[in-house]
């Protein structure tokens, strides 16, 4: 046997230690640059996610989904749309002299490749499996879905599919259709009548433009330009009820047409131009409801009319008869088969309309025995603001005047990017903190959890150091098989022992509240058992014997010896615990059915829906759930490192 069959572990560490140091110094150092290459691409992969949560527990929630991804939480710029509730986005465009400008959107423009039918060239039918895919392709100014065919005499050519022939494809050649196809808006097109042709024996759709005289072939592919105007034009915007405009062709505004309108009631010549057509909604201030409204039997209305009342067209006004035998005229804001929710027209200065689009999902409210929409986090002019939603939606069109529009251009309809603003808001967190969630807030999840946490705490540390002590240290017959029996409930699946346990506590008539969650903590846990039992064994056996000769009893040996010298590994008992107790969804969802009774994990599960999910609240609730584990794990790392090192060096 050789020397080296006989060298010890040390001697062979010594070895490979010696040969790494001899190294040279720019092989330990590409190996140092190496490692911490590594743990930073790993730390950066694992943190993340976190990251990307605390970024979007700041932003709105439009942002949090964004393509392009939004990594800084900001805030859109908007123009207020004249004296209405409406904002318009801004948006950054480089303008036709190349320059950056902000600007809105005021319309959308399509587009489509054509020709005149009277210049078509000779056309050719041809199996379609001759053809390539389509290809969209620039040809003198005009775009066209180019197909490579391949004839049977193995030739190429570039074609365009005009038309189908059976199963064939009716093509004319790229050369052919080069001086005659032309891009044109589609809307123009579709304004022509239809119109049958033929070109080539075969059978066309086209569309006649009887005031140009010509039948046009659409040929494809379309495109689409966002029409652009300067930012001020936003303030000359005025809401009119829908069918108050009536079309008037199209009107030129600097290197772009847009459709325009005549406006019933005012003169022919002053001519609208349309921004929006959508749904509004009256709404006034929720305070002003709760302070100035009240609830009147129907039969208590007389000379019901319908007027506008603050700039809101088609409101309900009538005269109440009140309880005290005066009679009072009042707006008709929520009206049931029994009685309404009114509130005298002088005051109801703060009604309004705003977008449907802004009043999504609302709440409910008892407003004096009547329910009202509502929505609390309503915002307007960057300002948030409570609404009560009132009366029937509207139709209503968003018009401003030609002659507002100084300029206006195309732009490609992905180029435009919005105009945003740094900003790292704490109102995520103020709304998921403060928000009536089933009748308990997110305050009311954090006590519950808090409370859970103390009192399971309390009980491992009772029953688990008792328990751990007794298998590491007393005597007893069978102590071993016991302490087996004990593990080897650790494999049973907890799935398994939940029906049981649920019919003993709902016998017990604890369903539904926080004793399920905690009491069994009372009774022992086998890991945090057999952590503690590992770490007590590893204690020197000398210091017990010392104490026991000076008199001390197995409950002071425990409480003066044993417990001081083991505070790494109870601290990772208490650190397991507070995991456990603190992200546990699985059990608070079987036993507990009231909101009152919720903790966090189950609070979060409220802004996630079956259709839709808050994501903004979402993020800042969880980033508000998980920073007492981040801070505990921080300040306690070392003792829980320590804890589950030592756990193992006797068994």
């Amino acid at each position: 046997m050789t020397d080296a069959a006989h060298s010890s572990p040390l001697t062979t560490f010594e070895h490979v230690e010696s040969v790494r140091r001899a190294g040279s110094p720019v092989t330990r150092s590409m190996g140092r640059a190496f490692t911490y290459l590594v743990l930073f691409i790993g730390g950066t992969i694992m943190l993340f996610p976190l990251f990307w949560m605390f970024t979007s527990s700041f932003k709105p929630e439009w942002q949090i989904l964004a393509q392009p991804p939004i990594w800084i939480p900001s805030m859109w710029i908007h123009e207020a749309a004249g004296s209405t509730t409406q904002e318009f986005p801004l948006w950054w465009v480089t303008n036709p002299a190349g320059e950056d400008e902000q600007v809105i959107k005021v319309g959308v423009r399509r587009f489509t490749t054509v020709v005149d039918a009277n210049q078509l060239p000779e056309l050719l039918s041809v199996p379609a499996d001759q053809l390539s895919a389509p290809q969209s392709l620039q040809v003198d100014g005009a775009v066209l879905n180019v197909r490579t065919w391949t004839a049977e005499d193995g030739t190429t050519q570039d074609v365009v599919a005009i038309s189908r022939d059976g199963s064939n494809l009716v093509i004319a050649t790229v050369d052919a259709l080069r001086s005659i196809a032309s891009i044109r808006p589609l809307d123009e097109v579709n304004a022509g009548g239809r119109a049958t042709l033929e070109a080539s024996g075969f059978r066309l759709q086209g569309r006649e433009l009887e005031e140009e005289g010509v039948t046009l072939l659409a040929l494809g592919p379309e495109s689409e330009l966002t029409v652009v105007a300067p930012k001020d034009v936003a303030a000359s915007a005025e809401l009119v009820p829908a069918g108050n405009i009536e079309g008037a062709g199209m009107g030129q505004f600097g290197s772009t047409e847009l459709p325009i309108y005549t406006r019933t009631g005012f003169p022919e010549d002053e001519k609208y131009v349309l921004l929006s057509a959508e749904s509004w909604q009256p709404i006034i201030d929720l305070g002003v409801a709760r302070e100035s409204g009240f609830a009147v039997p129907n039969s208590a209305l007389s000379d019901v009319e319908t007027r506008q009342i603050n700039d809101t067209p088609d409101m309900r006004v009538a005269t109440a008869a009140l309880e005290d035998g005066t009679q009072r005229e009042v707006v008709v804001l929520v009206a049931t088969s029994t009685q309404s929710f009114v509130i005298p027209t002088d005051e109801v200065t703060s009604l309004r309309l705003a977008p449907l689009g802004k009043l999504a999902q609302p709440f409910v409210a008892n407003l004096d025995g009547v329910s009202v929409s509502y929505r609390d986090d309503y915002v307007e002019f960057e300002e948030r603001i409570p609404v009560a939603i009132v009366s029937q939606r509207r139709d209503m069109d968003l018009i401003v005047k030609q002659s507002a529009i100084t300029s206006a251009f195309d732009v490609p309809s992905q180029s435009p990017s919005p105009v945003l603003q740094t900003n790292f808001s704490l109102q995520n967190y103020i709304d998921a903190l403060s928000k009536d969630l089933g009748g308990a807030s997110f305050v009311t999840f954090f006590r519950n959890s808090i409370i859970l946490v103390v009192l399971n705490l309390i009980g491992h540390f009772l029953s688990v150091t008792v328990v751990a002590y007794a298998f590491a240290r007393l005597r007893a017959p069978g102590k071993n098989t016991l302490f087996m029996i004990l593990l080897s409930t650790m494999m049973l699946p907890a799935p398994v022992m939940l029906i049981p346990t649920f019919e003993i506590f709902q016998k017990l008539g604890m369903v539904n509240t926080l004793w399920p969650l905690f009491v069994r903590a009372f009774f022992g846990n086998a890991f945090l058992i057999f952590l503690l039992r590992q770490f007590f064994m590893s204690i020197p056996m000398e210091l017990e014997e010392a104490a026991r000769i000076d008199g001390a009893s197995t409950l002071q040996v425990l409480r003066k010896i044993i417990i001081p010298l083991s505070l790494p590994a109870l601290a990772t008992v208490g650190i397991f615990t507070f995991w456990w107790t603190w992200n546990s969804f699985f059990e608070p969802y079987v036993y507990l059915s009231s909101p009152q009774q919720y903790t966090v994990s189950l609070g979060l599960a409220f802004f996630k829906g079956q259709y839709n999910t808050s994501f903004h609240l979402l993020m800042a609730a969880s980033m508000v759930v998980i920073l007492p584990i981040i801070v505990i794990f921080f300040f306690a790392q070392r003792y829980f490192i320590e804890g589950i090192q030592l756990t193992g060096l006797k068994g």
